[in-house]
């Protein structure tokens, strides 16, 4: 192997992530998580969330809705990792920071799910600087 060789295979880590970090944002919108994800996010939901939240996610007196027009707003323009980030290391309120961050990462999912945001193609990644590219729009962007 000669040294540009040895170079370039050292530096394209750090390129390729220089590059993500740079990238435009994409909106929830956009389909960023799976229906597969957003389920395995309701099984971890109703055992961990539900007992505050409400089944619906419609929050009462000690917990907020985690739907509808008011959560929507409530996050606007925040990025996915912002919210994964405040589960998994607040909740659940009874024992904070015993959500691993790939179960937040589900759980958004399914959160995502309930306020109708589209699914899509691929699984939102648990990573928390990809999820940084994720953008929460409580209306859907014009292209």
């Amino acid at each position: 192997m000669n040294t540009r060789t040895i170079l370039l295979a050292l530096m394209l880590p750090a390129l390729a992530t220089a590059a993500l970090a740079q990238a435009a944002p994409h909106s929830i919108w956009d389909g960023v998580y799976t229906a597969d994800q957003a389920a395995r996010g309701k099984e971890q939901f109703d055992a961990h969330c539900a007992k505050c939240h409400g089944a619906t996610l419609a929050g009462n007196e000690m917990a907020p809705p985690l739907s509808g027009a008011a959560f929507l707003d409530n996050w606007n323009t925040l990025m996915i990792a912002d919210l994964v980030e405040r589960i998994h290391s607040t909740m659940p309120a009874d024992d904070p920071g015993s959500l691993s961050r790939k179960t937040a990462t589900d759980i958004v999912s399914y959160i995502l799910s309930v306020n109708q945001i589209p699914a899509g193609a691929a699984e939102l990644p648990a990573d928390a600087q990809i999820q940084t590219m994720f953008r929460i729009d409580e209306t859907k962007p014009a292209k």
